[in-house]
């Protein structure tokens, strides 16, 4: 299917048309989804071209895994020009997919990303068509374009590092999985988002049998079309290793944690030319190399793990409010690249 674009505009919804299409939202918000339905047909009796009442419907049948008649509404509405029209397509596209049809879902997503180019949505839920067809090459171009586009996105990021860590791209991953916790940090997603970290983290090492030796396991062909991280991947297994040293057995895993980012930050930080034609040198490395620079790395550490159930990271918090407060106030401020 290829997005041809609409033709005629839609006339807009009278006042008592948005009032029902609001009782509608509360209601398939609460999950009262054929009460939902019925306001939307109401509107649609009176106006059956009312763009906004079919976008929710559709989405409404969407939630009721009603594929095929939330496709048909959709495939309705997008004969209107709307400010919905982005939403529209991503939901053919994701009706598409569920319903077995993923090539079609792709077509439908490329075509939609030529005529909007701006929309984060569309190459993001492209990337995570991609990625249920473990292309995952593909996945990863279409995540890196959704979080250009909307740095702020955290679906964006928490899908970027998974695909990393699927492809083995160890500190890509570390980086995207980090950004994803500063964004999203206390959400019951938060909690997959810290058991990647902690897996990044661990740095392939392991005990040895006699639990007396260290194992560290490394890839002896690390990737290098994100960039040449092997200093920083091999930092990575170093601090998990200093953990057990004399210096560090009386600190608590909070603290130790801190000491290892600072320790990685510092490394990405003293990277003398770091290669900005790549992804992650010029996404991610300029955001965390600002947040070592404004002395952030304990905050950021400590407020990335309010998942943990810590209370350790609560005490802490509760007692570094000011620098919590001054950590978040920079990190939404930040100032990233624009999208080309």
């Amino acid at each position: 299917m290829a997005c041809t674009g609409p033709s005629p505009i839609w006339a807009g919804s009278t006042p008592a048309q948005a009032q029902l299409i609001k009782e509608g939202v509360a209601l398939h918000d609460q999950g009262v989804y054929d009460g939902a339905i019925s306001r939307y047909e109401q509107v649609l009796k009176e106006n059956p071209n009312n763009v906004h009442a079919l976008y929710e419907l559709a989405y409404t049948y969407f939630q009721k895994r009603d594929y095929r008649k939330s496709l048909e509404i959709s495939n309705q509405a997008i004969q209107f020009k709307s400010d919905l029209l982005p939403q529209l397509y991503v939901q053919i596209g994701s009706c598409l997919d569920e319903l077995g049809e993923s090539k079609q879902a792709i077509e439908v997503y490329k075509s939609a990303a030529k005529i909007f180019p701006a929309d984060y949505l569309i190459p993001y839920n492209l990337a995570v068509t991609y990625t249920k067809l473990n292309a995952l090459d593909d996945a990863r171009a279409a995540a890196k374009r959704a979080a250009e586009l909307n740095p702020n996105h955290a679906s964006s990021q928490l899908l970027l590092a998974t695909i990393f860590d699927k492809g083995s791209y160890k500190t890509p991953s570390l980086l995207a999985v980090s950004r994803f916790l500063i964004l999203e940090p206390k959400s019951a997603r938060s909690e997959a988002g810290l058991r990647l970290l902690r897996k990044l983290m661990q740095g392939g090492v392991q005990p040895g049998k006699d639990n007396n030796t260290i194992n560290i396991f490394m890839d002896a062909a690390p990737k290098k079309d994100e960039g040449d991280f092997g200093a920083i991947d091999l930092a990575i297994s170093l601090t998990k290793v200093a953990e057990h040293t004399e210096k560090n057995k009386d600190k608590t895993e909070m603290q130790r944690t801190v000491s290892s980012f600072e320790t990685l930050l510092a490394i990405l930080s003293e990277t003398a030319k770091p290669d900005r034609s790549k992804f992650t040198w010029r996404y991610y490395h300029p955001y965390f190399v600002a947040l070592k620079t404004q002395g952030h790395v304990e905050a950021f550490v400590y407020y990335i793990h309010q998942h943990s159930g810590s209370a350790e990271v609560n005490q802490w918090l509760a007692d570094h409010g000011d620098k919590v407060k001054a950590f978040i106030f920079w990190s939404r401020s930040y100032p990233w690249p624009e999208a080309d």
